[in-house]
């Protein structure tokens, strides 16, 4: 289901199952990739729910959504990096009981994100049953091969992108073709014509896309620091051979940092929320289980 919470003075829809919030127990807790739309992680937050039988919260990024943010005076503040660290912060503070162990899981920049919160608030981690970062984006984010065609292409296209984004809005009619046609030519179904239509909002991809730009320069070297906060921590790192944002020899380093982490490889796409989201989920779902020695429920 969805609800709304302010977060760091940010209306924010959050997707949920069971209920995390009044449980006092375990929760699972989602960061998204960019740009962080909580709709397109709605089938992985289900299969989690339904493979630990754990209550679990889905959180986008501020501002990365199709919503009415009243009585908010507009601040870059709020949706650069620092904001949208203190934007998961609030949440975990301040919205779960702080007896509740939980289970962090980080996307791609969700997961750099999740490691730069821990490793800036160090309360937070007696509280934390395990971190599963997939498809982390934790090291020379703009020298990936898709990193480069953001800072080469995109980046130098951000006004006609956007102005494109705009113009579109204006004719409805022919945005849903395009949509129903993008779906049929990579065989999505015909459900996610609404987030597709959320995701083309000009104005959350103006946010998404200034993220991506600051991330570029921010995710240099591999935060070693922020990695020896969550080395007693069980840490399940979850990566492809075929991800053109974290390519495989980032997956060495982070391997010959901390052999003890677990690794587990599967061949989907980066942005897994699209084809794959059931088959990532219980994988993730076996590796936050086996933690408490429990099975995987179908």
């Amino acid at each position: 289901m969805y609800t709304t919470k302010r977060l760091n003075n940010v209306e924010t829809r959050l997707i949920t199952f069971g209920d995390p919030f009044k449980c006092t127990s375990e929760v699972i807790v989602v960061i998204t990739g960019c740009p962080g739309i909580p709709d397109f992680y709605w089938e992985f937050a289900d299969q989690l729910h339904r493979c630990t039988q754990l209550p679990v919260c889905v959180v986008g990024h501020a501002g990365h959504d199709d919503i009415e943010y009243p009585n908010v005076t507009p601040s870059k503040s709020l949706y650069d990096i620092k904001g949208q660290i203190e934007h998961k912060l609030d949440l975990i503070n301040n919205h779960f009981d702080k007896k509740k162990k939980l289970h962090l899981i980080g996307h791609s920049i969700g997961a750099w994100l999740l490691m730069e919160l821990l490793h800036k608030n160090d309360h937070l981690t007696k509280r934390i049953s395990s971190v599963n970062l997939l498809f982390p984006t934790l090291q020379n984010f703009s020298e990936t091969k898709n990193g480069k065609l953001v800072n080469n292409f995109i980046r130098y296209l951000h006004g006609i992108i956007l102005l494109f984004l705009f113009i579109i809005q204006l004719l409805p009619s022919i945005r849903l073709v395009g949509i129903k046609v993008y779906l049929y030519l990579n065989s999505l179904p015909s459900y996610y014509v609404e987030r597709v239509t959320i995701y083309l909002n000009p104005l959350l991809q103006e946010k998404s896309m200034l993220l991506a730009y600051e991330s570029m320069g921010r995710i240099r070297q591999l935060n070693t620091g922020a990695i020896k906060k969550v080395k007693h921590i069980m840490t399940n790192i979850v990566y492809s051979p075929q991800d053109e944002w974290v390519p495989m020899h980032h997956i060495q380093d982070l391997k010959n940092l901390v052999p003890h982490f677990t690794f587990k490889q599967v061949n989907v796409d980066h942005a897994f929320v699209l084809k794959s989201s059931v088959l990532v989920a219980k994988v993730v779902s076996n590796l936050i289980l086996n933690n408490g020695n429990r099975s995987i429920r179908n």
